[in-house]
This record gives C-alpha cells, structure tokens and sequence, in this order.
C-alpha cells in the first residue's frame, strides 16, 4: 500500500511540475481531459434523461434514420466542443508563459501577465457556461422552435449547461491553482491588479452552477421515470384493451367497425389518437394529425421486438398498437398517446424555482457570514495602515472555531503587538529626538561660538582703543600744553568706539535670546502662532556665520506675506530649516557655492524651497531617503537631522517633505505646511 502511494505521489508531482513549466498547454489538456471524461458519464446519462425511445441508441436504428448512430453524432459534437475550447484557450492563453523569462522582460509585461492570471480563471469559467448554452438556444430557436416541444428544448439545454458547467468547475479548480502558483513567483507591486471579484460573487460564482446542476439532474432524473412509469401504465391498459377487442380470429371488420371499437376503447383522460394502419400503408388517425418519420419507422422496425410498444424520438409521445389479420391482409390498429404531463412538467418547474431561491438565500446567507467577519478583520487593518484613530485595546469578538476564527484570533494578536510596536516606536522617537536636541544643541553651540567670536573681537579691541585713550587723557590732565578743544576730541573718540561696540552687544544678546528660545523650548509640545517675517529673520540670524564660514551665499525669495501666520513652534521649523540649509553647505564640500532659499503661498499651504546645487545624490541613496536614517557625509553624519526634520513637518505641522536631486546637478528639497 505504501509503495501505491509513493508512486501515486511521485505520478501527481511529476503532473504538477509538468503544469508549472507548461502552464498554458496543462491547462489546455486539463479542459480537454476534464471534457472527455464527462462525456463518457454524458453518453449513458443522456438517453435515460431525454427520454429516448428504447433501442434507438441500443439497436443503433439512429444510424438508418438520421444517417448516423448515436455514437458517431455524441463523437462529433464532442470533437466540436474540444475544438472550439482549444482555439480559445490557445488564444486567451497566449503570452502566459512568458513568466518563466521573467529576468528578460520589462515590470509592465509582468504586470500584464499577473492581471492574466488574476482574470482568466473566472472568464474561462464564465466563457464555457455561457457560451455553449447560447449557442444551443440560438440553434433551436432557429431550427426547430416550432416543432420540437418547449420542455424538450428546455431539457436539452439543462443537459448542455449542465455538461459544460462541470466542465467549467474542473477547468476553474485546476486554472486558478496554476495562476497562483504564477502569482506566487512574480513580483507584485503590493497593489490590487486585475478585475475586482468580491468574495461573495465569487462564492456564487463557483457554488451556485454546482447547485443548479444537482438540482436539474435531480429534477429531469425524477420526470424521467416518471415518464417511464406512465408509459408503462398506459401501454398495460391500452394493449389489455386492444387483444381483448381485437383477438377473435378470422373475423373480418369493415373499416368502420375498426373505428368505432377504437372510439371504445380510448380514455377520455389520456391524452392521444387511435390509428389505423391499413395493408395498403395508408395511416388513418382519430384526429386528422400525421405521424412523425420516427414514429412510423418505429411502428415497423421496433415495435415488434418491443410487444407492440412504439415511440417518437423521445418517451414523452408513445403508442400501443397490435396487428389483426383479416382476409390474408394484416391491418394495424392502436393509439398514440401524451405521455409528458404538463401539470407535471410544472410542477417540476415550480420546485425548481423554489428550490434555486432557496440556494441563493443559503449561499447568500453563507457568504455574507464569511465576508462581514473577514470585512471587520480587513477594515480594523486598514484604519491601522491608514493611520487612523484605532482603539487598540478594544478586540473583535471571536465568533466561530474554524479558519475565520483563527483569523479574528490572528488578528488581534497582532492588535496587542501593534499595541507594543506604537509604545516601543513612541519610546524610540524620545530617544531619537533626545539625540537630535542634542546635536543641535552642539551644532547651536559650535555657531554660536564662531557667530560670537567675531563680535567680541571687535569689542576686546574697542576696548584696548579705550584703553589707550584713557591712559592719554590721564596724561594730559597736568599738561599744561594739552588744550580744551584737546580734552573735547579725546572724548569725542571714546564716545565713536563705544558706539561702534554697541550694535556688537546688541548683536550678541539677540543672538544670546534666540538661542535660549530655541534651546529651552526644543521639545515644547503647546503650539503657538507665529509670524513668516519673524521664521525668516530667525533662520537668516542664526545661519549668518556657518554660510560665511563656508563661502557660501544664501539667496532669500519670500513670495508670500510676511504677516502670514503658522500654527505651531517657530523653534521647531527654525530647525528642520536650519538642518535643509546646513546640507546644502555641505553639498558643495567646503567650495562654497549659492543656495536659494524660497517661500511661497500656495492655497492654504506654505511652500518652502532649499536648493543648492552640489554634488547631489546618488540613485540608491535617494530610494532610501526619508525612509531611514542615511547620510552621505560619511563618518561626518549620521542621517538623524533629517530623518527627525521629516517626522518634525509631518507631526508636528501637518506637512509633507519632499526632494528631487540629480547626482551630479544637485538637490532640492521641498516642505509644505498647512498656514492661516
């Protein structure tokens, strides 16, 4: 048994990587394998469910009626189905295997073929329902519409939807398991692809025609021997009747008498004609109606074989009939009878209606119960994604003990890890933020001193100036040559280098001041207003020295009111500028170069623009720009000022940042913040 099992793995492993490698060809044989093998349960079905007169496909008599056997029609018309489905399936398949080459060709053929095979099993499953069905209805509607019974066309259709609807689903199952084996092992843009098909409609889609199947097999089946045991029913009293009136042998009846017996023996409630066949082969019915070819080379050729029992192509119109012998002639006598019931024929119509409502309200009820539980789950993850507001202590409730259960489950399992993920990420943005105050507090300190330096310079030699004018003045206090107009320019000198000193001392507190308001308030969280006027001249004084430091210049463009106001801590927007400016200095590596500096209005945003243009960025350094924390200054940077000027605009502002650069050209970076 274990050595069945191994060959039977090995057999399924080997067709399963045969389908791999030949996606479109497996599925092509699949639709082909799955046809064929229906057909063969099709061939012996269909005669019990259409009713077929006995013998017709036995005896082969359809061969000597329509020029053909049973067989060879049931052969054709499978070999025109396989056909068919094969061009269509070789043509809707085409370009499939391209994704075995998926190092050779570009991202939008890939994406081509991943929306392929998002949407072919459900067009090839829909295709092959719809298609053969209309064909049929199209085909009787224009051949036989007025002669053939509508129950009977009906019946012809179900067995067609019925066919190819099996067809479909082994088809549909095998499809989808070879395109997601594609999907698996082709690069996707995490976005949706292809046609949009809700877990609902799906489950109707592949549940309901199996119902529907079930369902008419299961009706047709039932009408089928319902038919068989009025037939036979009928038959027993007519062919009673019909020995009991006409076994006396050697009495000669005139065609008259014929007619009335016959008018005798007939039930009213049956539906049907008596006939008479006369030696001559004339065919003379109750009613004046003509008998069909099947009919009467049935009364000829099987009849006999069948106890004088005839039928049409079907079982639902039949005959009794007996032979008498009058005068060395042989006459036939019997009736032609209804034995499809129309209140029947309804009644199965009724039930089936019923019966398909009843379906789509379970499948209904069903789906809605999958999708509303998986819906909650997918809509708790997106608020996540999307950054809303989510109640991270609040759980969905588990419902069920099976796979949507586990998945509830699962999910709020990841709720308390997002949980712990939102503390740990909040814990790590206060150290990181700790480490920037830090360094800009360093970055502050190192400016100040070089801002300071220069200031206190010319103050320590106003001062020595002072200095030697005191000591002159002191001097010439006894000197009797030293005049009063001597006295009056000594002062009159003194007084020009303390003027000189004073726009220095002022200089050095403002500098002093903005310095304390940016280091007391770099993690002030209360928001304030303030002016565009009052972020500009704050940046333009605390960046003065570093740009000449580096021979740089800054080209200030403030296309906006200066009277606009911002929501928010002009410390912490002085900041995010103060990093965007200090990289551009550093873009040009100590060259010095020229850097714009540009606000605008835009609506009811303020759009700010750094530009410079140094060396710019290389391609794989701007794909991880703002996502983490990467510098290109080396050992000289960590990356940290502006990852946190990003998460500053976006946080604490509303914002957005941005940048372009070239490598090469340089770079631009842009932020916008909402403004009143």
């Amino acid at each position: 048994m274990r050595e069945y099992k191994k060959i039977i793995r090995l057999i399924l492993n080997y067709i399963w990587k045969f389908a791999e490698e030949h996606s479109s060809l497996s599925i092509i044989l699949i639709y082909n394998i799955s046809i064929i093998l229906i057909s063969l349960i099709f061939y012996y079905i269909i005669p019990i469910i259409l009713n077929y007169a006995p013998g017709m496909v036995e005896q082969n008599y359809a061969e000597k009626w329509f020029g053909m056997s049973y067989l060879l029609q049931f052969i054709i018309i499978i070999a025109l189905a396989l056909l068919f489905g094969t061009i269509f399936l070789v043509n809707i398949l085409k370009g499939i295997d391209e994704w075995k080459n998926i190092k050779n060709i570009d991202f939008q053929n890939i994406r081509r073929i991943r929306t392929k095979c998002l949407n072919l099993p459900y067009v090839i499953y829909i295709v092959q329902i719809v298609f053969p069905v209309t064909f049929v209805i199209i085909l009787m509607l224009l051949l036989s519409w007025n002669k053939t019974p509508i129950f009977a066309i009906l019946k012809l259709i179900i067995m067609v939807f019925s066919f190819f609807a099996m067809a479909a689903v082994i088809t549909f199952i095998f499809a989808k398991k070879v395109f997601t084996a594609i999907l698996l092992k082709t690069p996707s843009n995490n976005g949706l692809e292809g046609i949009r098909i809700g877990l609902r409609d799906k489950v109707f889609l592949q549940i309901l025609p199996v119902f529907i199947v079930a369902i008419l097999f299961t009706s047709l089946v039932g009408y089928s021997r319902l038919i068989d045991e009025k037939g036979n029913l009928i038959f027993t009293i007519y062919k009673e009747k019909l020995i009991e009136t006409f076994s006396q042998p050697g009495k000669t009846l005139s065609l008259f008498q014929i007619k009335q017996k016959l008018n005798e023996i007939h039930v009213n409630e049956i539906r049907g004609c008596s006939f008479i066949i006369t030696p001559q082969g004339r065919i003379i019915t109750s009613d004046g109606s003509k008998f069909s070819k099947i009919f009467i080379n049935y009364i000829y050729d099987l009849s006999p074989s069948h106890d004088g029992r005839i039928s049409d192509l079907t079982g639902e119109t039949q005959g009794t009939m007996v032979k008498i012998q009058m005068n060395s002639e042989t006459w036939i006598v019997g009736f032609k009878y209804e034995v499809a019931s129309n209140q029947a024929a309804v009644f199965i119509l009724i039930s089936f209606i019923i019966l398909f409502v009843f379906c789509i309200f379970v499948i209904s009820y069903f789906s809605n119960t999958i999708t509303e539980d998986i819906s909650l789950v997918v809509n708790n993850l997106t608020d996540i994604v999307k950054g809303a507001v989510v109640d991270l202590e609040t759980k969905i409730p588990v419902t069920s003990n099976d796979e949507i259960g586990d998945l509830v489950v699962a999910f709020n399992k990841i709720q308390e890890r997002e949980k712990q993920h939102i503390k740990d990420i909040e814990e790590n943005q206060r150290v990181l933020l700790e480490r920037e105050r830090l360094a800009t507090l360093g970055q502050m300190i190192g400016g100040i001193a070089h801002n300071i330096r220069s200031p206190i310079m010319s103050i320590a030699g106003g001062m020595e100036a002072l200095k030697d004018l005191v000591k002159e003045y002191d001097e010439s206090v006894d000197n009797v040559s030293v005049t009063k107009e001597d006295h009056h320019e000594i002062a009159k000198e003194m007084m020009e280098w303390l003027e000189s000193m004073r726009p220095y001392c002022s200089f050095m507190s403002d500098l002093i001041s903005a310095v304390r308001e940016q280091a007391v308030q770099l993690n002030a969280s209360t928001y304030t207003n303030f002016t565009l006027e009052e972020l500009v001249k704050r940046i333009e004084l605390l960046l003065k020295f570093e740009l000449k430091r580096n021979n740089c210049t800054i080209e200030t463009d403030v296309q906006a009111d200066l009277d606009t106001t911002i929501n928010g801590e002009v410390n912490n927007l002085v900041q995010v500028c103060n990093n965007l400016i200090i990289n551009a200095i550093q873009a040009y590596d100590g060259q010095g170069g020229r850097i714009e500096f540009k606000v605008s209005r835009q609506g009811t945003k303020i759009v700010f623009t750094i530009k410079d243009y140094g060396k710019g960025m290389p391609p794989e350094v701007k794909t991880r720009l703002l996502k983490e924390m990467i510098t290109t200054k080396g050992k000289r940077g960590t990356g940290l000022g502006l990852f946190m000027s990003n998460l500053t605009i976006k946080g604490r502002f509303g914002g957005d940042l941005w940048f372009e650069s070239e490598e090469g050209k340089g770079s631009t970076f842009y932020f916008s913040i909402p403004c009143s």
